[in-house]
């Protein structure tokens, strides 16, 4: 759980403080008001990185407030694993950042250093950035995909969203080894087809010994041994050739390298298929819950309307009115698309907190502008939907729309006071 968060010279925020609090806070504003900056402050506080819309940035110069040279966070919560309190501070600099980690009520840090406190935090957590983003994030579009993809491509979404997605990528990696490897044999059997054509046009060893040695006795014989000079220059050329074929053929890098080439591709080729195999299976577990989630979360807010809501295991989605009559997705009125999308999305999240964490789950949620093209009815439910899962204990959403006030515990309403200027930040309960 979130706690609070302090920004100083962070992007559009000179100096500001958030106290965060279980239940639902809705964070609200126009565009360009800083509602995202505030998420971008979270993640970064947390795993030192920013992703917008899948990108990472690269710069760390880019959080930095215009005009100043440095910017700081600092960021309270409360760990699943052991439920006590720490605060990071991480301090932004150009083309680096320093960071340390307290326990809440020491002086001291526990961790000083980027990387020494990003691994605590992911221990603290009990779960690495990408587990982080599929357990609480949901992400600004993602709700409105989902509805209108075909079955297959719902699915491979879903795999993403599950943080699946990672294996894919690793997989690919490793394919991408596996290409390096196959050239790497490939190199060392040219080279020694190449060495074995030049070893091929040199005389043998006894030959090269036999001439040396006519050589010697052609010297006693001659009074001038001057002229054999050459013809000895040539011959020892030769023979220093020949023992650098050979025993470049006969180096490790010929013989034991391709063998060991080789027992890498087969292990590669184990890997890949069985990163190939991961989202499937782990998908597969999922699948129930994640269906049993999206139906309880579709029924709190359309259940005046519908009786049921069901996904079968290709994700084709089918609505069921309250006469018990079926009835397509595509026939259905406005606004249940949305919320499909909405119900499915979360339900992700919700189902891999319950079931699929080695250690406790986050209990937070995180939405970035849900509920674009619900009525204002609709929309003020979403909220209530997802906080009414006993896995979630904090909700934080990020919006625009007004309607979403009525539905949150407490309101940070953030409005822009012009270019260069602080949003006014107003709090209320």
């Amino acid at each position: 759980m979130i706690l609070g968060l302090s920004l100083r010279d962070f992007k559009v925020f000179a100096d500001q403080e958030f106290q965060l609090q279980p239940g639902i806070t809705s964070i609200v504003g126009p565009n360009g008001s800083g509602k995202t900056t505030i998420l971008e402050a979270i993640e970064f506080a947390l795993f030192r990185q920013v992703t917008r819309k899948e990108k990472t940035i690269k710069q760390v110069d880019e959080l930095i407030r215009h005009g100043r040279k440095k910017a700081l966070l600092k960021l309270t919560f409360r760990a699943p694993v052991n439920r006590r309190e720490y605060r990071i501070e991480r301090t932004i600099l150009p083309k680096k950042t320093n960071a340390d980690l307290y326990l809440v009520g020491d002086d001291e840090p526990i961790e000083s250093g980027p990387r020494r406190v990003d691994a605590e935090i992911t221990a603290l957590l009990g779960m690495d950035r990408n587990a982080f983003a599929a357990l609480t994030y949901v992400r600004q579009g993602e709700i409105d995909l989902l509805s209108r993809l075909s079955p297959k491509d719902r699915r491979e979404n879903l795999y993403d969203m599950m943080g699946l997605g990672v294996y894919s990528k690793k997989s690919s990696k490793v394919q991408s080894k596996l290409r390096e490897i196959k050239k790497d044999i490939t190199g060392i059997e040219d080279t020694r087809d190449r060495l074995e054509e030049v070893r091929k046009s040199l005389p043998s060893h006894e030959e090269i010994e036999t001439s040396l040695r006519a050589l010697e006795a052609a010297r006693e014989q001659i009074d001038d041994a001057d002229l054999l000079k050459p013809l000895d220059a040539i011959l020892s050329k030769i023979r220093d050739t020949r023992e650098t074929v050979d025993t470049k053929l006969e180096s490790p890098d010929l013989t034991t390298r391709k063998d060991d080439l080789e027992a890498d591709t087969e292990m590669a080729n184990r890997l890949r298929q069985l990163l190939a195999s991961i989202p499937e299976v782990a998908e597969e577990q999922l699948r129930p819950y994640v269906r049993e989630e999206a139906r309880q979360i579709f029924l709190r807010i359309f259940g005046d309307r519908y009786s049921d809501f069901l996904i079968d295991d290709g994700y084709s989605i089918s609505l069921y009115d309250l006469r018990g009559n079926r009835i397509s997705l595509s026939a259905a009125s406005g606004g249940e698309d949305v919320c499909v999308n909405f119900a499915l999305r979360v339900a992700v999240n919700t189902a891999l907190q319950k079931h699929s964490v080695a250690g406790p789950p986050p209990g937070l949620i995180i939405l970035d502008e849900p509920g674009a093209g619900l009525d204002t009815e609709r929309r003020r439910w979403l909220p209530e939907a997802v906080a009414g899962l006993d896995i979630v204990d904090q909700v934080l959403i990020v919006t625009h729309m007004q309607e979403l006030k009525e539905a949150a515990h407490r309101v940070i309403s953030l409005t822009p006071l012009g270019k260069g200027r602080q949003p006014l930040v107003e709090v209320s309960e």
